[in-house]
């Protein structure tokens, strides 16, 4: 139950905040331009591609700058769990475990971005939803060590909100000079 909290509690910050005031400005008409091989960012010298931030997302999403946002936002938030020696090698074999493929309940969104991306959804499960969970593992040991998560329900909702809006926003200023947005 804890991981799920923290997943949502993490999507909910890029969808329901702006917490990149940089990307504000991007026109999402000229944005949806972008080739899957472009590069769409760069983090800590790292490339990122289109087709990478499609694959650990929505394929079905039109709004490229939430998709690139989402995308540094988690990335910026593992390199930060690294940053501090959280180690998730234990929770990726509890969920490899716990989610095998064909009884993870997201059959039908494999098979959407695995045909997008010109793979069998066995292959995306192998190599996208893993990645996608060490990820989110990465987010959720962070934020257990940044935030008191066993009393979550006992802090109003506005002032957790607050409190992991500014968390974030503090993380996209501390990693600023490392995020190059191409589009």
């Amino acid at each position: 139950m804890k991981y799920i909290l923290l997943f949502i509690v993490s999507v909910v910050l890029v969808a329901c905040s702006s917490t990149n005031p940089e990307n504000a400005e991007t026109d999402v008409e000229a944005a949806s331009e972008a080739k899957d091989s472009d590069v769409v960012a760069i983090v800590k010298g790292k490339e990122i591609t289109l087709k990478k931030v499609r694959a650990l997302h929505s394929v079905e999403e039109k709004n490229i700058p939430l998709l690139v946002d989402m995308y540094i936002q988690d990335e910026i938030m593992v390199l930060e769990a690294k940053t501090r020696g959280i180690d998730v090698s234990d929770d990726i074999e509890s969920i490899e475990t716990i989610f095998p493929f064909g009884s993870t309940g997201n059959e039908d969104y494999f098979e959407t971005q695995a045909e997008y991306l010109g793979i069998t959804a066995e292959e995306y499960y192998e190599v996208y939803f893993k990645e996608r969970m060490e990820r989110d593992a990465y987010i959720n040991r962070l934020m257990e060590d940044q935030f008191d998560m066993e009393n979550v329900e006992e802090v109003p909702s506005e002032a957790r909100d607050k409190e992991l809006n500014d968390f974030v926003s503090s993380l996209w200023k501390k990693y600023k000079k490392d995020i190059e947005i191409r589009l």
